[in-house]
């Protein structure tokens, strides 16, 4: 025990009797492992949000696009010509679709705002356009009212879901249900509230509403692609359900078998899967700026150790005087260049944990501290401990007692 309590001591010593070099020596440590700890913690609070918003949609529904889409933006590739997704092939893959139960066509339009009386909303809501299939397929639940009917289809009526935000903004003492609100285009009579969603990246999830397929074409014309969200018949079906699909569209748009779709098929684990990709490429950038501030962390741990070896060479030189080892002076400098490592990594942990869970409870931004990062970094830390420290820890040990009890 005392071979390894005694090294632990001295190194102690040593580093305390510089508080302020050792500091300026650990600062490397620090920014390293706070950045790596940092960083992960918000990667992981955010992958957590997306696969809880992901989970929320039923796992039997997948969506027909024009456009492959990806953390919600669309990537339009080199094909710009792409024909339309219509609402006769919606139809279609109901009738012609055996593992399909049905399909909801839908509609998307942004930058709206609602209004009752004087009190009006940003221009920031989300504007759907949707058959009866829209809430179940999308994960929607009504809090009060009821979603839109078929027969609110067939007569283009003037009928709207509010989302829980809109309803608290405009309705904040009474029951909106029944009551009248302007879109930009008209008046609209409330017949259902979304449930809350909350929000993910920043993004309002609760600004939004829907009204009838037919009144969005009415009012904001028909010359758009739609998007198609496909409910299976089981979970057990739901790859067979998207290859039945995409035969069936293949064959609607007379493509031949050497010719790629002209379309998209999107779920849920599609962005899960996209996120993960873009994330990958951040940690990976997060390790470089960790290995490239360790690294000179390593060195000046190198340096400030060499510059301990000769202030202490006499000190050296009466220990190997009365019997120590070069052994035992070799593991007290990598002990001291270990611990001294350690304790930024430490202090790295702590401002690593803490600092992003503060930034996130302050800006509503997710977080969550991966373990595995933590262990990553000081297991870094104890390498650059060992690497850097292993020279100055020689050079000690290599010393000759009798030139060292000379030295001045």
């Amino acid at each position: 025990m005392l071979v390894i309590v005694e090294p632990l001591r001295m190194a102690m010593q040593a580093i305390l009797s510089h508080k302020l070099r050792s500091f300026l020596t650990l600062l490397g440590v620090i920014i390293g492992v706070t950045t790596i700890i940092g960083m992960m913690t918000i990667i992981r609070g955010l992958q957590k949000q997306v696969e809880q918003q992901m989970s929320q949609l039923s796992a039997d529904v997948f969506q027909v696009q024009r456009y492959d889409m990806q953390m919600g933006f669309n990537f339009h590739d080199s094909d710009h010509n792409r024909p339309k997704i219509t609402l006769e092939e919606a139809l279609a893959i109901v009738e012609y679709c055996p593992s399909v139960s049905q399909a909801g066509p839908e509609v998307w339009d942004f930058g709206h705002w609602v209004a009752r009386g004087s009190e009006r909303t940003n221009p920031m809501v989300s504007l759907a356009g949707g058959y009866p299939e829209f809430a179940p397929n999308n994960g929607y639940d009504i809090a009060r009212g009821r979603f839109i009917s078929m027969d609110d289809v067939e007569h283009a009526r003037r009928v709207i879901v509010i989302g829980d935000g809109i309803a608290r903004k405009l309705f904040p003492t009474e029951d909106p249900l029944d009551k009248e609100v302007r879109l930009d285009r008209g008046r609209f009579k409330i017949v259902g509230v979304f449930a809350e969603m909350g929000s993910i990246f920043g993004s309002q999830n609760d600004w939004h509403v829907c009204i009838p397929f037919s009144t969005f074409e009415h009012l904001y014309g028909k010359n758009r692609s739609i998007n198609i969200t496909v409910k299976t018949a089981s979970p057990a079906v739901f790859h067979q359900a998207q290859d039945e699909v995409i035969f069936l569209m293949r064959r609607l748009r007379a493509l031949k078998s050497d010719q790629p779709n002209n379309f998209a098929i999107w779920a849920p684990e599609n962005l899960i899967s996209n996120f993960n990709e873009m994330t990958k490429w951040i940690k990976i950038a997060a390790i470089g700026i960790c290995s490239i501030s360790l690294l000179v962390a390593g060195i000046g741990i190198m340096n400030i150790m060499l510059v301990s070896v000769t202030e202490r060479t006499r000190e050296i030189g009466v220990r190997m005087a009365i019997g120590a080892r070069k052994s035992q002076i070799l593991r007290q400098f990598l002990i001291e260049a270990i611990i001294l490592s350690e304790l930024g990594g430490l202090i790295g942990v702590v401002l690593g944990v803490t600092l992003p869970l503060w930034i996130g409870k302050a800006f509503n931004i997710p977080a969550a501290v991966p373990i595995w990062a933590i262990f990553l970094g000081l297991i870094f830390c104890s390498f650059v401990g060992i690497v850097f420290g292993f020279w100055p820890a020689a050079r000690a040990a290599k010393l000759d007692p009798v030139e060292a009890l000379r030295y001045e």
